[in-house]
């Protein structure tokens, strides 16, 4: 029979983690976008947290358990999740890399005292990854890297998981190879772009002229680095789902609340089925969303392939989600608007990840390839370019 429900230890976890976002996250939620300060006290809040609680159990966190830190965090600060969400899901991302490199960085990003930046899009390889330009050409013992990375997310990094190509004869997705370099290699220069959203994290360029690196820093086998990140992406979706839905869920507690004491008309609001029933459908979709993103967890925990279902939940939660808090700013009417409310805040957050890790196209043509066959598009399936 199946079982939709969570461990004991997961549920006290899911209560206790909601109680720390709401009491210590949430209260610096908005100062943190209007001063654009990245939570770090948070983050290590949360991961000692987790640590210490898994540890009076005597048990590992699972990757549902990664979710349900996903979800709760977000409902108090979204900016805080993804670098509070501990060794589990920090060893997933960097599965191949050598005992000599997780000695050295993962202490750092698994006590919340440092930051991964991850770099993939580059200003012409966004979705298309086989179209990346960065090169990586050996030179003896080392590798001399030049190219663009933007979009990189933790821009204040203290170290960047830098994908580049070092097969240059190859084409598409082949002979794409990663490395872990620190923050203070020779030949990296950072510029920071203003964004509408997750303003706690500081987004941008980071340009890479020169940049020698050990061939001992490189992340698993040469030229494999693409086939090894993509086992992480179906994760990564489902995070970022969770995420989304937390958000908007936190959003749909306090407008339930507002809706049934503010009194219009000599009635609470929520009397008013234009508004209750409007409500009872977010709730619904996200309800929904969040069972499919628990799914693709428990089917990566299961080692079972689920590339649609993680382009299912990358596209369909925060779409919900986004509704859900754009319902939730229109019913407090003005003040909604204002910035003295979250809503517009967790509407800014959210939209960032309908267009991070894939945008709603490049998912729905995932879902599309797999359940009509790859020969049905006439494309070429390694780069998503079209054939001539």
């Amino acid at each position: 029979m199946l079982d939709f429900s969570f461990s004991p230890a997961q549920e006290d976890y899911r209560c206790a983690v909601r109680q720390l976002a709401l009491t210590e996250l949430l209260p610096r939620y908005q100062s943190g976008d209007a001063n654009q300060a990245y939570p770090a006290d948070q983050v290590r809040r949360v991961l000692a947290f987790s640590r210490e609680f898994w540890a009076e159990r005597g048990e590992e966190p699972n990757l549902v358990s990664v979710g349900i830190t996903a979800e709760e965090v977000a409902r108090g600060d979204f900016n805080a999740v993804l670098t509070a969400l501990g060794p589990t899901y920090t060893r997933l991302l960097l599965k191949e890399a050598a005992p000599t490199l997780l000695d050295r960085w993962l202490p750092g990003l698994t006590s919340g005292d440092q930051i991964i930046g991850l770099c993939l899009t580059e200003p012409g390889a966004g979705s298309d990854m086989g179209a990346m330009a960065a090169a990586a050409v050996r030179n003896g013992d080392s590798y001399v890297i030049n190219g663009i990375k933007n979009s990189v997310s933790y821009l204040n990094a203290d170290v960047f998981y830098v994908f580049a190509r070092t097969d240059p004869e190859a084409s598409g997705w082949r002979g794409i190879s990663a490395f872990l370099i620190p923050r203070e290699a020779p030949g990296m220069s950072f510029e920071e772009v203003e964004d509408l959203g997750c303003r706690a994290v500081p987004r941008g360029t980071l340009t890479l002229e020169d940049v020698e690196v050990p061939s001992e820093w490189m992340v698993g086998a040469p030229g494999q680095a693409f086939a090894m990140i993509s086992h992480f992406f179906d994760i990564n979706r489902a995070i970022i789902g969770l995420t989304c839905i937390g958000a908007a869920m936190q959003s749909l507690d306090e407008t339930i609340e507002y809706t049934k004491n503010r009194i219009v008309f000599s009635a609470p609001l929520a009397s008013n089925q234009a508004v209750s029933f409007g409500l009872a459908e977010d709730v619904t979709h996200l309800e929904l969303a969040g069972l499919m993103c628990y799914k693709v967890l428990w089917m990566r925990q299961n080692q079972i392939p689920c590339q649609d279902y993680g382009a299912m939940v990358k596209w369909y939660a925060p779409k919900m989600a986004v509704e859900a808090v754009h319902r939730c700013l229109r019913l407090h009417g003005h003040y909604g608007y204002s910035t003295e409310l979250p809503h517009q805040q967790r509407l800014r957050d959210i939209i960032g990840w309908q267009i991070g890790d894939g945008s709603e196209e490049i998912m729905k043509m995932l879902i599309a390839r797999s359940r009509f066959g790859r020969a049905t598009f006439d494309g070429n399936v390694e780069t998503g370019r079209r054939q001539s």
